[in-house]
């Protein structure tokens, strides 16, 4: 009878440890299948509210008001009138809605050789020149002319002539204006590696934060400008 009893109190142990062991491998499942879809969550709100500041950018450099001023000679538009300057990636920080959206001394140059000096290094994002008031994000915009087209006389007003003397024409000129923005609380980077990754062209950017595991957005519109103030998205 003893032995019975043992015997059944033995099994009942391994009942119960099986159960255990079972409770505890469904329990761990649905904890990662919980941290997997918070993951899930976080990343796609993180990519919309990067999103979201990439086009704020892109809506001030739309903004109507701005554009006569931004094609004056100290204007970002301006900037590629000089032939000496149709090749530079001209960049500066945006610092949100508070801060004068572009001023040329406080922008600067990245000339097709990769030199950063042409215009001083005011330009370039430091680590707390946030673009939000909830000093979080950071953004860099990047203007570059379009110098390659595959329609013919493409730089030339509508309704100008580009033959006649007494009617010399109005050319226009197509820049892209990039901009980047970046989470950086998402990475253990250090200021210098941000900074350093905001010092690169536009093209290299985004694997310098890729490989400091820093989530960004990038987004690129290409704007048609001439001499009257117009901007014509392309």
């Amino acid at each position: 009878m003893t032995k019975h009893i043992k015997s059944q109190q033995g099994n009942t142990i391994i009942v119960v440890l099986i159960l255990l062991l079972l409770v505890t491998i469904i329990g761990t499942l649905a904890i990662r299948q919980s941290l997997v879809s918070l993951n899930i969550a976080t990343n796609g709100q993180v990519q919309q509210l990067l999103f979201e500041n990439s086009d704020t950018a892109l809506f001030r450099v739309e903004d109507p008001t701005q554009v006569e001023t931004q094609l004056a000679a100290n204007g970002m538009f301006a900037y590629f009138d000089s032939d000496d300057n149709k090749n530079d990636e001209l960049v500066f920080c945006y610092k949100g809605e508070n801060t004068k959206f572009f001023n040329l001394h406080q922008a600067s140059v990245i000339s097709p050789d990769g030199t950063l000096t042409k215009n001083g290094s005011t330009g370039y994002c430091k680590s707390t020149w946030f673009a939000t008031g909830r000093s979080a994000i950071l953004s860099q915009v990047y203007l570059s002319l379009i110098t390659t087209t595959s329609q013919p006389l493409a730089n030339l007003t509508i309704g100008t002539s580009a033959g006649s003397s007494n009617n010399v024409p109005n050319t226009t000129k197509r820049i892209a204006v990039t901009v980047i923005s970046v989470l950086p609380s998402f990475s253990a980077a250090s200021s210098t590696n941000i900074e350093n990754c905001f010092k690169k062209n536009k093209d290299d950017i985004g694997a310098c934060f890729s490989a400091l595991n820093i989530p960004y957005n990038i987004q690129r519109a290409d704007y048609t400008v001439g001499t009257s103030q117009t901007l014509k998205t392309s």
